[in-house]
């Protein structure tokens, strides 16, 4: 892929470029949605992503070229024109980043070249955006000697994708991709990004996408309706128990307190939130003792919660969740932000071919397109290659 991407680079600017990086997608193994509300949540980064070639120039012009959208040509803007544009499309994740270390400070002096190229399936809920944003951030951090660290790069890089891309997420995405390390996941508290790396051994056990092929866009979904509603609630329970978050809550705690939400829908968001974050905890426990099976049963609990309680799945989803169980998977769950993306499956690794087989055959045959199966392991977060 190294060779790929120069050679991208060569033939867009007729030059050889000085540096490539990666920047991998996620998957969180569980966690939905609670990290914008102070929780817990257990990502790691995987072997697709986003590749990038790149080189320094003299001047304040930065041009950017994705071979992934060869249509949109090259995009360029200058370092003194930062302010979000639409018809700077996705180079406007560029400029984000741009704009936000100059916001902090940081001295960016020149513009450089880069072509871009990624092998994730867009809307996957791999969490793309992420990816580029934290790639963009560590490319002029290295060539401008910022020595930004992992930490500082997922806040900078979630403040770009809330405040000028405009999206509510929280920190996770960012996070992992900035400190993910082989063979670990991160267990990480995001209230006061205090983290853990867990091993996750993959030996007897799989780890098994499979995409719905229904692409969404956080922006042009209920993602943010999501967090409000989330936040509408937090302060109606902070006139009754002081807390920082919904996660501060227990499960036991929310029971208890659940007669204050009036509001039905509220309540199934807080709900979800609150047990939800239970599941973290115990998924880390699990995983440490390589109990595949026990974490099976908490990821199918944190799908039912996903769709009955914080809505954000869909009619594709639920049925591959249903159908990858009938096959053999003995957990399943959504993953990404909702309303689209994959699913994530643990599945026997003296039973993955057939697996694979099976729900291929099944997947044709119900959606009438080719399915996207992919079996993942932890890797690195971004780096030069």
């Amino acid at each position: 892929m190294k060779n790929k991407i120069i050679s991208i680079f060569r033939n867009t600017y007729n030059y050889e470029p000085e540096k490539t990086y990666f920047s991998p997608g996620r998957v969180n193994i569980i966690g939905g949605h609670t990290d914008y509300n102070g929780g817990a949540v257990l990502p790691f980064c995987i072997n697709l992503g986003l590749y990038a070639a790149v080189s320094k120039r003299d001047d304040s012009i930065v041009n950017v070229y994705s071979d992934n959208i060869p249509s949109k040509g090259i995009i360029n803007f200058s370092l003194d024109n930062l302010s979000y544009n639409p018809k700077r499309d996705f180079a406007n994740y560029v400029s984000g980043v741009l704009l936000e270390l100059s916001i902090r400070k940081f001295s960016v002096n020149h513009g450089f070249d880069i072509v871009l190229y990624g092998n994730l399936p867009r809307g996957g809920g791999l969490s793309s955006s992420a990816a580029l944003l934290v790639l963009i951030t560590k490319i002029v951090s290295d060539y401008n000697k910022l020595d930004i660290d992992g930490v500082r790069m997922a806040m900078i890089t979630k403040a770009v994708e809330n405040l000028y891309i405009g999206v509510s997420c929280g920190i996770m995405d960012q996070f992992v991709i900035a400190n993910g390390k082989s063979q670990k996941a991160i267990y990480l508290n995001t209230k006061d990004l205090d983290y853990q790396y867990v091993l996750v051994k993959t030996d007897d056990y799989k780890l098994v996408l499979i995409n719905s092929n229904t692409t969404r866009k956080l922006t042009e979904s209920n993602y943010n309706t999501r967090q409000k509603e989330t936040q509408d609630a937090l302060k109606i329970l902070q006139k009754v128990i002081k807390i920082n978050h919904l996660c501060d809550l227990t499960p036991e705690k929310f029971e208890h307190l659940k007669i204050f939400l009036l509001d039905e829908t509220l309540q199934k968001r807080v709900k979800h939130v609150v047990y939800e974050n239970d599941r973290v905890k115990q998924a880390k426990l699990v995983l440490e003792k390589n109990d595949f099976i026990a974490l099976g049963k908490l990821l199918n609990e944190a799908h039912v919660s996903a769709r009955d309680l914080y809505e954000i799945s869909t009619d594709r989803l639920d049925r591959l969740v249903k159908l990858a169980k009938e096959l053999g998977s003995i957990g399943s769950k959504m993953i990404g932000g909702g309303f689209g993306g994959s699913t994530l499956n643990i599945v026997k690794a003296n039973e993955l071919d057939i697996f694979i087989s099976n729900i291929s055959s099944k997947f044709r045959e119900l959606f009438k397109s080719e399915p996207i199966i992919t079996v993942v392991e932890p890797g690195d977060g971004v780096k030069l290659i």
